[in-house]
């Protein structure tokens, strides 16, 4: 995704304005938003109990589940697109500061429909534990949602062509993930074997809590491009909003790790098999320490020149938002493993209170630091909510023996990577800044790192194991370095 992103963010700063890139990443953070709210929180519990009940061998329960969230995907669908169509008017003139964008937010309206259908339906596949079908789909809606766009802008050189072309792809998306959703539906095993409770009763109370800390850790996230659009123009959104693709690009790392966890702790928890359970979130804050924290400190060394090549020279005053959000989130990255923890032994609740103060965080550092430091406030506030987000989590994960750090292993791979940051920041710094020299600086924070990490002997033989599971056979010199380093 953030490959994609990035392309797509890359070419359109070159080809329109930063007042409508500004606009195009508003309208992908409206759609977002209203996506997650119009789903209703049941993508994380359709992944938790349908996974449930297939380790249990409940095929009847699943099939209900299946059949019903259809049907409420259809009733949602139809709701986003007539609320957005008719309050278009009222978002146009808070958020955008004109009427001329009325179209483009009723344009988005069905993508946010196209949205709900793929991410209930990627839900159910993942719940199925169909790792594969997910990545494989998962990589073409990516690239297809932003290149689709890119070449109807390419066509008519018009900016409402890149929203005509979000909505199309959010359609053929859906209608794929419908297809592989129906095609399995119709093979899964139609034993009489059921749970007395009503499975969709069940997923509705797991995922209301859900809903609401859906909602507010979604609102928290976009809050700061809603008040810099609102104190400040769309110029600003197009900037910041680069800062924020290009921190993004870390978290390529971790999500694979993030959406095969929870199924993978929920079969530990349906299996009663506690010792499992700690030993896999030892392992798993282990290995997104490892992935993530390297990945983003190179990415902020590199904050300058990236912005540099591949925005232009407009764009270079969002390498200080870069910094501060990658440090930010590298510290508190095991929040996502323990999150995933608590989901699977069904204490969700928390999330209420954890995504209220993240919102609430980030509301008020926005409104009080973006008017007066502008994009630096807003990297300030969106980075806050991590901070409080985490030590919610921790508190409870701690309560309900998740926790389950291992301080020595992630201290080695911080100290590896501060060691390749400076490196790479400080040469960064003397030398001029072009493609073939960010090329470089790539490759050599990797050997720099790999090199630590064979020194300090980091990665452990379990956490070698699982990383296989992870990379395909055939990137067969990738397998033999993780052997060679974990030796």
């Amino acid at each position: 995704m953030f490959l994609s992103s990035t392309v797509f963010y890359f070419l359109i700063a070159h080809l329109l304005s930063t007042t409508l890139v500004g606009s195009i990443s508003l309208l992908y953070a409206i759609m977002n938003i209203a996506g997650v709210a119009f789903v209703l929180g049941f993508s994380q519990g359709l992944e938790h109990f349908i996974s449930y009940h297939i380790s249990r061998g409940n095929y009847r329960n699943v099939r209900a589940m299946i059949r019903r969230i259809g049907i409420f995907a259809i009733i949602s669908s139809i709701a986003a697109m007539t609320i957005i169509y008719f309050i278009s008017p009222f978002i146009a003139i808070t958020l955008f500061h004109s009427d001329f964008y009325v179209e483009f937010i009723r344009l988005i309206g069905i993508a946010i429909s196209a949205f709900i259908f793929r991410d209930l339906f990627s839900s159910i596949i993942l719940g199925l534990k169909r790792y594969r079908t997910y990545s494989l789909s998962y990589i073409f809606v990516n690239i297809f949602s932003y290149f689709f766009p890119i070449l109807l802008l390419f066509y008519s050189g018009k900016a409402i062509y890149v929203i005509i072309g979000i909505a199309l792809a959010g359609l053929v998306n859906a209608v794929i993930f419908i297809i592989m959703v129906l095609r399995i539906y119709l093979h899964l095993e139609r034993t009489l074997n059921s749970e007395t409770i009503d499975p969709f009763k069940t997923l509705f109370i797991y995922s209301f809590p859900l809903f609401f800390a859906s909602i507010m850790t979604t609102g928290a996230n976009y809050l700061d491009r809603i008040v810099v659009s609102y104190f400040l123009n769309l110029s600003f959104i197009g900037i910041y909003n680069f800062a924020l693709v290009i921190s993004s690009a870390a978290t390529v790392f971790i999500m694979p790790i993030s959406n095969m966890l929870i199924p993978r702790l929920s079969s530990y928890f349906s299996l009663d098999d506690i010792r499992g359970f700690k030993r896999s979130i030892r392992m798993l804050l282990n290995i997104a320490s490892l992935v993530y924290i390297p990945a983003a400190m190179g990415i902020a060394a590199m904050s300058r020149i990236t912005l540099y090549n591949f925005a232009g020279k407009n764009y270079t005053i969002a390498y200080i938002p870069i910094i501060i959000i990658m440090i930010a989130t590298s510290l508190f990255v095991g929040s996502v493993i323990l999150a995933s923890g608590i989901k699977s032994v069904r204490k969700t609740r928390i999330f209420l209170l954890s995504s209220g103060l993240a919102l609430l965080t980030n509301l008020i550092f926005s409104i009080v630091l973006i008017p007066r430091f502008s994009i630096i406030g807003a990297s300030i506030a969106y980075s806050s909510m991590t901070i409080v987000n985490f030590i919610v989590i921790y508190v409870y994960a701690r309560k309900f023996n998740i926790s389950n750090y291992d301080i020595r292993t992630i201290g080695k791979i911080w100290g590896s990577s501060l060691i390749m940051f400076s490196i790479l920041f400080y040469l960064q710094s003397i030398f001029s800044y072009n493609i073939p020299l960010e090329i470089l600086y790539i490759f050599l924070g990797i050997i720099i790192y790999t090199l630590e990490l064979k020194l300090f002997r980091v990665i452990k033989p379990d956490e070698r194991d699982f990383l296989f599971t992870i990379i395909p056979e055939r990137f067969r010199k990738m397998r033999d370095m993780l052997k060679y380093i974990s030796s």
